[in-house]
């Protein structure tokens, strides 16, 4: 039988190649879970920032919250990976 293992990112991790992600799977359920959390909250809210006021179903309040998390979040971690590498190249 061929092993069909390869190493993980960091070198220290193996996982075969038939097995799905654990991080896969994680986002697979976290998925789920809000969509079920966003059929939920179809009502309307006000929304106010700034000076600007809207009036839109909760669920569109929550994925735009959600996909502006996760821009910043990736943001973050590009300026963190990038002050890494240039204080690693410095010393």
């Amino acid at each position: 039988m061929p092993d069909n293992s390869t190493s993980g990112a960091r070198g220290d991790v193996a996982y075969s190649d038939d097995r799905m992600p654990v991080g896969l799977i994680f986002a697979g359920i976290t998925t789920v879970f809000a969509v079920i959390f966003i059929l939920q909250n179809l009502t309307d809210v006000k929304t106010q920032f700034l000076l600007v006021s809207v009036t839109v179903p909760l669920a569109v309040v929550i994925v735009v919250s959600m996909g502006l998390g996760a821009v910043v979040g990736w943001f973050v971690g590009l300026m963190m990976r990038r002050r890494k590498r240039n204080n690693a190249k410095a010393s």
